[in-house]
């Protein structure tokens, strides 16, 4: 497929900046930053291109590189995008009527009934279900909070290199200073012995 996936977009990422910046892999026909209910970054992001070859160039590049949209030091992610029908979906023409499917439709749709077979392996699976969202959910959490410990150490650290810089500049500042009042002195110094003469 030529459309890919892109995931950790910064917050101030738009549909244009995330063209711009993946059309340096080529030709990119639609760009979209995906958003929530308020309009809100989701992080996620679809490149289209017009080619195949431009996509596994950006998919390569990204993969080996770290590629950076804004000044927020947080390479994005770029995956081949998962290709869905939800047009057509499944008709049942197409499905497939073999054993198996003669098996699983000799019963209707139904709600399991409390006591009975079925009942007691459908709550297991509900519990299993419920239990990988809960823990696919304290993964998240657990993600979120090292994300948010990780831009607080980064801006520590960018503080504490900005500050790094301007004493460096201060110490340059101060050097020059010394050297032109040296000088100075030495002009002076100069000036009295040719008056002294």
């Amino acid at each position: 497929s030529a459309s890919l996936t892109v995931r950790n977009l910064p917050q101030f990422v738009s549909n244009e900046l995330l063209e711009e910046a993946f059309s340096v892999f080529g030709q990119v026909e639609r760009a979209v930053v995906i958003v929530d209910d308020r309009g809100r970054s989701s992080g996620k992001g679809i490149v289209e291109f017009s080619g195949k070859p431009a996509a596994r160039k950006a998919l390569d590049r990204c993969s080996d590189g770290s590629f950076l949209l804004t000044t927020f030091p947080r390479p994005v992610t770029v995956e081949p995008m998962d290709q869905y029908d939800d047009e057509e979906g499944l008709p049942e023409k197409l499905v497939i009527k073999n054993q198996q499917y003669h098996k699983e439709r000799e019963q209707p749709p139904r709600f399991a009934q409390p006591g009975s077979f079925e009942y007691e392996y459908a709550m297991r699976w509900k519990a299993l279900i419920e239990m990988e969202k809960q823990q696919q959910e304290q993964v998240d959490r657990n993600i979120k909070e090292a994300r948010e410990k990780l831009e607080m150490e980064m801006e520590a650290a960018r503080h504490e290199h900005q500050v790094m810089l301007m004493r460096q500049d201060l110490m340059r500042r101060q050097e020059e200073l010394r050297r032109m009042e040296e000088l100075h002195n030495q002009e002076v110094q100069k000036r009295k012995q040719l008056e002294l003469r």
